[in-house]
């Protein structure tokens, strides 16, 4: 009873003045709406950081170079400078890395700019993301004398080649190169 007594009044009050009802409407959605986008950004960005597996032991390190007084240093390092961190390291269990560059894409309908890049053979498993379809790379696709492989993004599948998974284990000409796409990632 007194509920609908309540709505009574509710509505006599929204007669008389429908600005202020309307204004605080407006007020309390718009709190609401700010409240749930700070908790999702909290939420997704602070406490969920990163979907690897054992993420909170992924680090990045950069190199400083006493004649650059830049106060953030290098992350990346050239091929031969990897491989001789990797021989030298005793101190993390494994290293991964990787570099973007653009991919020349040779088809049928003329060429393409995508964007792209080279990673490690073992980066798909030491962050522990699979393929949506097909595999990751794995040691035996970076061992010298291997056929040239690639993982492509979903988004490039989707708009480009219309989630057609017939293109899984075709050879696409990637720079010059006969590359085979082995995994939609």
């Amino acid at each position: 009873m007194s509920l609908w007594r309540d709505f009574r009044f509710a509505l006599r009050g929204y007669r008389r003045q429908p600005s202020f009802v309307l204004l605080a409407v407006t007020a309390l959605g718009l709190g609401i709406g700010a409240a749930t986008t700070i908790f999702s950004v909290i939420q997704n960005v602070l406490l969920d950081p990163f979907p690897y597996t054992d993420a909170a032991r992924v680090a990045t390190f950069y190199v400083h170079n006493r004649a650059d007084s830049s106060p953030f240093g290098r992350s990346a390092f050239p091929p031969a400078e990897f491989l001789e961190y990797l021989r030298r390291d005793h101190v993390f269990s494994e290293a991964i890395g990787g570099s973007f560059e653009d991919v020349l894409y040779a088809g049928s309908q003329g060429a393409e700019l995508w964007q792209g890049g080279g990673v490690t053979a073992n980066t798909f498993r030491f962050l522990g993301v699979p393929a949506l379809l097909g595999r990751v790379m794995t040691p035996d696709d970076a061992r010298p004398g291997a056929p040239p492989v690639f993982l492509m993004a979903y988004k490039l599948w989707v708009k480009r080649f219309n989630s057609d998974r017939s293109i899984l284990g075709k050879t696409f000409l990637l720079n010059n190169v006969p590359t085979t796409l082995v995994g939609i990632r």
